[in-house]
C-alpha cells in the first residue's frame, strides 16, 4: 500500500495525542509521578514479554552509557507528564516536537562530520523565535511550566543523541527497557518522597501515591497501551518511509493535541502562540528533511 509510512506515522502521533489526553484526565486526581510509573511498569511489561517471542542479539559493553540514556529518558518523561497535567495539551506537543532543533545543536559540536549549513542554522533561529514566542509567561502559565516545556525537548535531544551510540551494542529493546526501569525505580522513590514531604514546590519530582479509583485503572491501563502503540506505528513507519518525510508528518501531533485538549477544556492559543507553534513546525521539518537520519524522528518513540 504506498504511503504505508506515512499512515503508520499518523496512527503513532494519535496514540501520542490520546495517551496524553488520558494522562491530562487522570491528572486531575493523581500527581505526574505516578503518570509516569503507571506509564513505565505497563511498558515494561510488553518489553519483557516480546523477549520471549524474540530473543536479544546485541553485544552490549556500554552500560554506562545505558544508565545515562535511561536517566535523561526519565526526566524527558518526567517533563512530558509534568506539562501535560499543567499546560494546555497543544503547548506540551509543540515543545516535545521542537526536539530536532537541540539534536542538530548537540549533534553539530559532539558527533564528528556532524556539520550544518546556512539553512539549518536559519531554520534553528526559526525555531527559537518559536521556543521564545510562546515560551511567554502570564498569569495562566507559571515561568517554571514553560521551563520544564524547554527541558522536555533538550532532554528528549541528549537521549535520542544516546540511541545513535547505543543501537551499536544493544538490542533496541534494551535501550528502550533501561529507561523504563529507571523510570520505574525514580518515580517510586518520588511517591515515596510524596509520604514524607509536604509541599507542592518540588510537585515536579514528588507526588504521593493516590489509589486510582474504578474506572480510572482502565484509563491507566489504556495509557500505558496507547504508548506502546506509539512506539509501535513509530517503528513501522520509519521501516516503510524515509524519516524525513515521517519526521514532517509527526507534526501531525501537534493538530491532534490541539483538538483534544480543546475538548478537555484547555484555552485555545492565543495568535503569539500559534504563530510560535507555526515557527517550530517549519523549522523542524526543514531540519527533518535535510538530516535523513531515524534515530532523529519522532519524538514519541523515545518517551
Amino acid at each position: 500500500m504506498k504511503n504505508k509510512g506515512v499512515q503508520y506515522m499518523l496512527l503513532s502521533s494519535l496514540c501520542f495525542a490520546l495517551m496524553s489526553a488520558l494522562a491530562k484526565i487522570l491528572g486531575r486526581h493523581l500527581p505526574s509521578v505516578e503518570l509516569v510509573f503507571f506509564r513505565n511498569i505497563i511498558g515494561v511489561v510488553f518489553i519483557v514479554s516480546s523477549f520471549l517471542k524474540k530473543p536479544l542479539q546485541q553485544t552490549g559493553g556500554r552500560a554506562g552509557l545505558l544508565v545515562l540514556r535511561g536517566m535523561m529518558g526519565t526526566v524527558s518523561l518526567y517533563t512530558l507528564f509534568y506539562c501535560i497535567t499543567h499546560i494546555g495539551l497543544a503547548q506540551t506537543s509543540t515543545y516535545g516536537q521542537a526536539f530536532p532543533i537541540f539534536l542538530a545543536i548537540f549533534s553539530y559540536f559532539f558527533v564528528k562530520n556532524d556539520r550544518l549549513n546556512r539553512k539549518q542554522w536559519m531554520a534553528i533561529g526559526l525555531g527559537f523565535v518559536g521556543i521564545l514566542l510562546i515560551f511567554k509567561p502570564d498569569i495562566h502559565i507559571p515561568l517554571r511550566h514553560h521551563l520544564a516545556g524547554l527541558n522536555y525537548a533538550i532532554f528528549t535531544a541528549m537521549s535520542f543523541l544516546s540511541i545513535r551510540e547505543l543501537k551499536k551494542y544493544y538490542d533496541t529493546r534494551i535501550v528502550v527497557l533501561s529507561f523504563m526501569i529507571i523510570g520505574v525505580i525514580a518515580s517510586s522513590i518520588s511517591m515515596m518522597l510524596g509520604e514524607i514531604v509536604r509541599t507542592n514546590q518540588w510537585d515536579f519530582f514528588i507526588g504521593k501515591f493516590v489509589m486510582p479509583q474504578g474506572i480510572q485503572w482502565l484509563w491507566v491501563l489504556l495509557m500505558g497501551l496507547l504508548a506502546m502503540g506509539v512506539q509501535i506505528f513509530n517503528t513501522l513507519a520509519l521501516g516503510a518511509e524515509k524519516a524525513g518525510v515521517v519526521g514532517v508528518v509527526s507534526y501531525s501531533s501537534i493538530v491532534f493535541a490541539l483538538i483534544l485538549g480543546a475538548l478537555l477544556g484547555d484555552t485555545l492559543p492565543d495568535n503569539v502562540t500559534l504563530m510560535g507553534i507555526g515557527c517550530i513546525i517549519v523549522s523542524g521539518i526543514i531540519i527533518s528533511l535535510k538530516r535523513e537520519n531515524p534515530e532523529t524522528k519522532a519524538i514519541e518513540g523515545t518517551t
